[in-house]
């Protein structure tokens, strides 16, 4: 919390290029978040674009890991793998191996999705292509870093477009698993990377809420905070959204 209150005065902002503008991006998310990047200049930071190409490659790096890996933990692990460091729950492994294993319909579409694609690939190829994502996950980490070593922070948009309506209880496989998918672009990398970010409301777009995303160098969680911290200060607080039926 001490950190909070240290100035920022003269931090670097390196505005990530390839976080705008994808195929699904809303342009006035991508405005609302530039607007507010103005806002931190105004507060004394100075900020600038930066292009880091890997960034775009970071959602299929994600697919692989989180498909093949989510399916090791979530059927052969039963939810929380093994060889973990931490608090294991026997009995919650126990009853969730028992009825998954007595009614996997009831998973949801995109964990059928995964469960599918995940131990196809597993027994098909025998976690190759893990793997080779595993691999090229140091080379994603080392893009953000060199540029992390140029500005204080990273930022853009939290999710390239606002919240979605959610499917019916009726909607298609095909639109369900694309609604729970689509929001994760710029987030999902670091998952993959561990660089800590924060999502705050860069402001209210047609009464919904925009984020920019925050995001610094590994263990400068502190740093992400301070930025997060002078924008809302300098908004004078975060608007509630427009409540919509």
């Amino acid at each position: 919390m001490g950190e909070l209150d240290r100035p920022t005065d003269g931090l670097r902002i390196g505005v990530v290029s390839e976080g705008f503008g994808h195929p699904d991006s809303d342009p006035a998310v991508d405005d609302a978040v530039r607007a507010a990047v103005e806002i931190l200049r105004d507060a004394g930071l100075t900020a600038e674009d930066v292009s880091i190409p890997w960034h775009l490659h970071g959602k299929n790096l994600w697919m692989i890991i989180n498909v093949a890996g989510g399916a090791a933990q979530m059927v052969d692990g039963n939810g929380y793998g093994l060889s973990q460091h931490g608090l294991y729950d026997p009995q919650l492994m126990e009853f969730y191996g028992a009825k998954w294993r007595e009614d996997g319909s009831q998973f949801s579409e995109t964990v059928k999705l995964m469960l599918l694609a995940g131990c196809y690939t597993l027994d098909r190829h025998h976690g190759t292509h893990y793997a080779m994502a595993r691999n090229l996950a140091p080379r994603l980490r080392a893009a953000y870093d060199e540029a992390l070593d140029r500005y204080d922070v990273l930022i853009m948009p939290t999710t390239p477009m606002q919240a979605s309506i959610i499917p019916a209880a009726d909607a298609p496989r095909e639109e369900v698993i694309a609604r729970a998918f689509e929001p994760v672009t710029n987030t999902c990398p670091l998952d993959v990377t561990g660089h800590p970010a924060c999502s705050v409301p860069a402001g209210l777009v047609n009464g919904l809420p925009t984020g920019m995303m925050i995001i610094g160098g590994h263990f400068d969680d502190a740093t992400v905070l301070r930025v997060a911290h002078t924008f809302e200060q300098a908004v004078g607080g975060f608007p509630a959204p427009v409540a919509c039926v």
